[in-house]
């Protein structure tokens, strides 16, 4: 019976290591790597990121500027940018995370996937199979989940590879989980 009771206990052991190894593996930094090395005065030292209680995703570490001519801006470029004519802001997660979390004032939903047919939302116009962004003078300001979503900067290179010109594209990295961060107001997402 007691050896029983000893096995039992042991296997529960190990499935709670197990859980709690999980729960502190490295993440992904960027480019596939889980850690960096960096040389300090008192020799190397090893950066390495685990999902914190804050963290909505895990992801991975995003560049400030996702392709060449986009701007990057923070929460008051993005405020000043709301409700302006020649601005529209879109919120590039899928639409599960919108709908569960709820997103920025006076942005729209269009995912990462489906950005590249829906150019005509941002003043292009079909061209064949294409898209003819000639004329187009919206600003874009694309947002996802975080600094560690790939999303939007997927988003955005799709515009460009589409046409758009990247100069007219703004990328707030911070995304939905910064602005609720900051305790900056949000609305229900909508079908």
């Amino acid at each position: 019976m007691n050896k029983l009771i000893i096995t039992a206990l042991t296997t529960l052991l190990a499935i709670g290591t197990s859980a709690a190894q999980a729960e502190t593996d490295n993440l992904q930094m960027w480019d596939k790597m889980n850690e960096v090395t960096v040389q300090l005065e008192d020799g190397p030292f090893t950066i390495t990121r685990v999902k914190t209680p804050p963290a909505l995703i895990k992801g991975y570490l995003q560049p400030m500027v996702p392709a060449e001519g986009v701007t990057p801006v923070g929460e008051i470029e993005l405020i000043q940018a709301i409700g302006q004519k020649d601005s529209l802001i879109v919120d590039m997660r899928m639409k599960d995370h919108v709908i569960q979390l709820g997103t920025i004032p006076g942005s729209i939903n269009i995912p990462y996937t489906e950005v590249a047919m829906h150019m005509d939302q941002f003043g292009c116009a079909k061209k064949g199979e294409g898209w003819d962004c000639a004329n187009a003078t919206t600003k874009v300001y694309a947002f996802c989940n975080s600094s560690t979503c790939p999303q939007s900067p997927s988003g955005i290179r799709a515009m460009i590879r589409e046409g758009y010109p990247a100069n007219l594209i703004y990328y707030y990295r911070g995304g939905y989980q910064e602005w609720t961060i900051h305790g900056l107001t949000t609305v229900e997402g909508e079908l």
